[in-house]
């Protein structure tokens, strides 16, 4: 396909993620399957376009208000998509497009040159595209130097992470496994089950994948199941779902014994993770799919569930890698409305575990109020509730694995607290509670 083409399909994909209101890879993905004639390179290149221009769109949109502001809307999205694109290739981006032509091309260059030439004196929101309010907020928590790492972390590709079925193979012998079908990888920093891909592959058409030997999910997200460490023949409890892969994670490292009950308040999340129990061959997870299921399950085992995952809803700040337009979607209103809903699901769920069982609250967000300002709240709530270190937590770990990175990273720490900046993993919080009586 032609660039012309490439660019004219771009700007539609990037309207159609902008005047939808659903996450832009679900929109994104739409758009490409309707077009069944779209290569796979086409695909790559609107894919990256698309989040590329998503990545810098707060910073740009004030620039082309500034500069042109007599653009509409429409004219705004390809421009925001040529200097997105401008600004990272040496490609020719001027091939005409229906758009494009609109605006004369010296005026496009010096819109260019200027985004250019003003990064050095812009501030730390506008040259990383993020909102003021989040780097206000943000600086209480980082130093200027390291909110300047986490920002250009989070504007970054996330890798491709897979874990491993430990049920069915060994890390190693996946590794090699996919090897053969031309994917190679490298052993994860922290999860003893993560493999890292050198670069994107359809690892859904693999025979690995087809075999249930593995799944896809980020290496922080790995550890978050692992903290809460469930044992075989136990009863445990995953609270918040979702799509299920920290289900699947649990029930595996349970070894298949027992029993992992999953409940989504939205079922539709839950997508086909019936499919997915079945491809990882396992058989002890109950999906709790009605709040009715759910109200049977609370009177059955109030006080007696083993573990709790709360993997709570949160803001998802710490995934912004994959999902950039959270960025305009983010809001002081919105996180406030998150935490309120936080507090009420810790308070539901804390009287069904038993004396001594575990709960491990956890979030993808990098907000303190989402966080460690939750877990305080919740603590003086319930005083019959302790916090556990997760320092001290991942000492018990006992599986045939070598932990010792996990260890010397969460070395004195209380919390668990990832950052892509530092772990290479999405932004994640994790806090491990336990029940006194």
């Amino acid at each position: 396909m032609t660039l012309k083409s490439l660019l004219s399909h771009s700007i539609e994909a990037y309207t159609c993620v902008r005047s939808d209101k659903r996450p832009a890879d679900a929109v994104l993905s739409d758009y490409l399957r309707a077009r069944k004639y779209l290569g796979s390179h086409d695909r790559k290149f609107i894919s990256e376009a698309v989040y590329g221009a998503l990545r810098q769109e707060l910073s740009l949109e004030t620039l082309i208000r500034k500069t042109l502001p007599e653009l509409s809307n429409n004219l705004t999205y390809a421009l925001i998509i040529f200097l997105s694109l401008s600004q990272r290739s040496q490609e020719n981006f001027l091939s005409p497009t229906s758009e494009l032509t609109l605006i004369p091309e010296k005026t496009l260059w010096d819109l260019h040159a200027h985004a250019l030439s003003h990064r050095q004196t812009q501030t730390l929101s506008e040259r990383f595209a993020f909102p003021d309010w989040v780097t206000e907020k943000l600086r209480a928590e980082f130093s200027e130097s390291d909110l300047e790492r986490l920002y250009a972390a989070l504007n970054a590709e996330a890798p491709l992470t897979l874990r491993t079925n430990t049920l069915l193979i060994s890390r190693a012998d996946l590794q090699q496994r996919l090897l053969c079908e031309s994917i190679a990888t490298t052993f994860g920093n922290l999860s003893p089950d993560a493999l890292i891909c050198d670069r994107r592959h359809p690892i859904f058409q693999t025979q690995c994948f087809k075999e249930g030997l593995c799944e896809i999910q980020d290496e922080g997200s790995q550890l978050i199941s692992l903290l809460l460490n469930p044992k075989p023949k136990t009863i445990t409890l995953d609270a918040c779902a979702g799509g299920g892969g920290k289900t699947l994670h649990l029930a595996t490292l349970m070894q298949n014994k027992g029993k992992v009950y999953a409940y989504e308040k939205f079922p539709k999340r839950f997508g086909n993770i019936r499919n997915r129990l079945k491809r990882s061959s396992l058989q002890n997870v109950e999906i709790l799919n009605s709040d009715n299921s759910l109200q049977r399950f609370c009177e059955k085992f109030s006080g007696k569930v083993d573990y709790i995952l709360i993997d709570a809803p949160c803001t998802g700040s710490g995934t912004l890698r994959r999902n950039p337009d959270l960025k305009r979607r983010l809001t002081p209103d919105s996180l406030e409305r998150i935490r309120n809903t936080q507090s009420e699901i810790l308070d539901d769920y804390a009287p069904l575990l038993k004396a001594g069982g575990r709960l491990v609250y956890a979030t993808c967000s990098i907000f303190r109020e989402e966080n460690e300002a939750q877990v305080e709240a919740f603590l003086s709530r319930h005083k019959d509730f302790s916090l556990l270190p997760v320092s001290e937590v991942v000492k018990e770990i006992r599986i045939d694995a070598d932990l010792t990175r996990l260890r010397e990273r969460l070395q004195n720490e209380t919390y668990l607290k990832l950052f892509p900046h530092c772990d290479n993993t999405d932004g994640f919080f994790a806090a491990v509670l336990t029940r006194h009586s």
